[in-house]
C-alpha cells in the first residue's frame, strides 16, 4: 500500500511539474516582445503592430503584423504579413522621430526583389523571411 502511495505522489509531481514547465513554455513563447531604444512591437486589440515608442506604454504605430525585424544603427528592416499578403518594408531610424506622422519614414511595402535591390544601395539590414 505505501508503494502505490509513493508512485501516485510521484505520479502527481510528475504530471505537475510537466503541466507547469508546458505553461511556462506557452507564456513565454506568447509574450515575446521585440523592442530597442525607440521601438517596440505592441499589441493593441489583438493586433500586432510595430511602433515608436512614446514611453508609459504609448506608441505611434509604424507597420502593422511584423513578423521579422532587423535592425542596424541607421535602418530597421521588417517583413510583415497580414491575413492575404506578406512585403517588405523598412524604416528610416535616423530620421524618425516622436513627432512624425505615423508612415513619415515608413518605406514599403515591397516585394522581394525591390527590396533585396533597395537593401544593397541603402545598406539595410538582413531580415529574415519564410
Amino acid at each position: 500500500m505505501a508503494a502505490y502511495c509513493m508512485v501516485l505522489a510521484t505520479g502527481d509531481y510528475v504530471r505537475s511539474f510537466i503541466l507547469t514547465f508546458a505553461a511556462l513554455i506557452l507564456i513565454s513563447s506568447c509574450g515575446q516582445r521585440w523592442q530597442e531604444k525607440s521601438y517596440e512591437v505592441y499589441w493593441i486589440n489583438g493586433t500586432k503592430s510595430l511602433g515608436y515608442s512614446l514611453g508609459d506604454g504609448a506608441f505611434i504605430g509604424r507597420i502593422d503584423y511584423p513578423k521579422y525585424i532587423a535592425s542596424n544603427e541607421s535602418y530597421l528592416s521588417v517583413y510583415a504579413c497580414d491575413e492575404n499578403v506578406c512585403a517588405f518594408y523598412y524604416i528610416d531610424k535616423i530620421a524618425d522621430h516622436k513627432y512624425a506622422d505615423h508612415d513619415e519614414f515608413v518605406y514599403g511595402p515591397f516585394s522581394k526583389l525591390e527590396f533585396f535591390s533597395i537593401k544593397t544601395k541603402l545598406g539595410l539590414p538582413d531580415v529574415r523571411i519564410e
